[in-house]
């Protein structure tokens, strides 16, 4: 009984879903100014004014007034126009009914990242088999990279698990049809567009299985361009949407090709040592991960379309994978399973290779340094930058009016304007008078006794000013301002 039990595929899926459920929860209740926490922290703002506005989907805002459009604009309606806020609508009712509290997000994103684990392993053993699937699942849920920003505040973990339903759900339907399918697949493909346009990149496999079961490629039979319509319908309406209040879009062109290094070396070397060979797999995973991509596949290109189609987003969005390690979230899937065909290759051995003997403790080896590099360079994204925003942060919300709109300077940065717990500027993007006058702003916050700072406090009355902190009321002016004491730029 017992034996039948530990060789049942499922029993093993269901060991690695409870222990990346378990790894996922370290430092769950860790307060949001850990690595990317200015993506966090407009992500979680939103949800906030969910509860503190009123829920409405179609007009998400968070805290941040200033202009970060493509023609930066001020935003003093604070809208936030990136993906549909799906994620934010299923954290609300926990921040309705149980109070407002990150881990809740946390926890969400966690949700979706286990069941995107699901989807690894389906898809991963409809082209493989069940072993490599397996270890494919083990690898997602354990890679260290994975297990970061699997419980991050953000948008991607959402994407993830709705793009993999799509390739997953889609790929059936292209090749068992029926309605039960093609419903569940318009609804993976819809909401995953509407998070993330980037989920045309997920494409590339589908027309493999679309050629593998049509055996030519044109004409596309009408079922497909019905499909499409409709999947890409809300889409377009909410791009439609939002486009009508553009200063609260954004910037997004600088995320193509902003600094002109896509091609460049700095590219590669960015892309291929320092994510992939570094952070992501480490050093020995990346051997794992190259010796599965030159496998040939048994019967269909379908994984390698997908491989692509990953390393086309890369080229594509060069900028923004190069700044931001968060944008290869949506390549671990395909990774871990390029990296699970690596493993089981080595183990099962080749005539062309090295006896068994040899490969089988490399391919352990390596197996196990991907896990132990990895965590080497992510342990730091779990680290709190800068603590004593949280401390001015609980203290400027508790000193402050409810209704009080602050300047916050950050560096542009809305990680404090997020502790802070109010509206208003994470940076001097203009004269505080223009601020005040134009803007509402009532109040100024920082953590830095700076030139700009120290004008601030004579000409306004302070209500706290400590070693850590300093909060100035805008509204009472003790000292006029003049040319005599220019206001500093910085």
């Amino acid at each position: 009984m017992i034996f039948r039990i530990i060789t049942k595929q499922y029993f093993w899926l269901l060991l690695i879903l409870i222990g990346a459920f378990y790894v996922r929860l370290y430092r769950l209740d860790a307060p949001l100014a850990d690595w990317h926490s200015w993506r966090q922290a407009d992500t979680a703002a939103v949800t906030r004014n969910f509860v503190k506005l009123g829920f409405n989907p179609l007009m998400p805002k968070y805290d941040d007034m200033s202009g970060v459009s493509e023609h930066p604009l001020a935003n003093p309606t604070r809208f936030r126009f990136v993906e549909f806020p799906i994620y934010n609508m299923i954290v609300y009712p926990f921040y309705s009914f149980l109070g407002i509290n990150i881990v809740y997000d946390r926890l969400v994103s966690i949700f979706f990242s286990l069941w995107s684990l699901v989807f690894v392993y389906l898809i991963t053993r409809r082209y493989t088999d069940s072993f490599v699937a397996i270890v494919a699942a083990f690898i997602f849920a354990f890679l260290p990279y994975n297990v970061y920003f699997s419980r991050t505040i953000l948008p991607e973990p959402t994407f993830v698990f709705f793009a993999l339903g799509m390739l997953y759900f889609v790929d059936r339907w292209i090749r068992e049809k029926g309605l039960r399918l093609l419903l569940i697949s318009l609804i993976f493909t819809a909401i995953a567009y509407l998070i993330k346009p980037w989920a045309i990149f997920f494409s590339l496999p589908l027309l493999v299985s679309f050629y593998n079961r049509e055996k030519k490629i044109w004409p596309i039979p009408m079922r497909y361009w019905i499909f499409v319509f409709f999947a890409l319908a809300p889409f377009m309406l909410w791009r439609f949407w939002i486009l009508q209040q553009p200063e609260g879009i954004p910037a997004s062109n600088w995320l193509l090709n902003g600094d002109g290094i896509r091609f460049r070396p700095a590219f590669f070397w960015w892309i291929i040592s320092e994510r992939i060979g570094r952070e992501i797999l480490g050093a020995a995973g990346a051997i794992l991960f190259y010796i599965g991509i030159i496998i040939k596949p048994k019967s269909s290109y379908f994984l390698h379309a997908w491989l692509l189609s990953a390393f086309l987003f890369m080229i594509v969005v060069a900028t923004g994978n190069v700044r931001h390690d968060y944008y290869q979230i949506s390549f671990i899937p395909i990774a871990s399973v390029f990296t699970a065909l690596g493993f089981s290759y080595l183990l099962r051995g080749n005539y062309a290779f090295i006896a068994r003997a040899w490969t089988i403790p490399i391919a352990v080896l390596f197996f196990v340094l991907m896990f132990y590099f990895g965590w080497l360079q992510v342990k730091g994204l779990y680290q709190i930058n800068n603590p004593v925003i949280i401390e001015a942060g609980k203290k400027a919300d508790h000193i402050l009016p409810k209704e009080a709109v602050v300047v916050a300077p950050y560096n542009g940065d809305t990680a404090f304007l997020y502790q802070v717990n109010r509206p208003g500027w994470p940076v001097v993007a203009l004269p505080l008078a223009d601020l005040i006058q134009e803007y509402g702003v009532t109040a100024y916050v920082s953590t830095t006794k700076d030139a700009k700072t120290a004008w601030v406090m004579r000409h306004f009355k302070t209500l706290e000013n400590n070693s850590n902190l300093v909060i100035v009321d805008l509204t009472k002016i003790e000292k006029p301002m003049t040319s005599k004491d220019p206001e500093p730029s910085q």
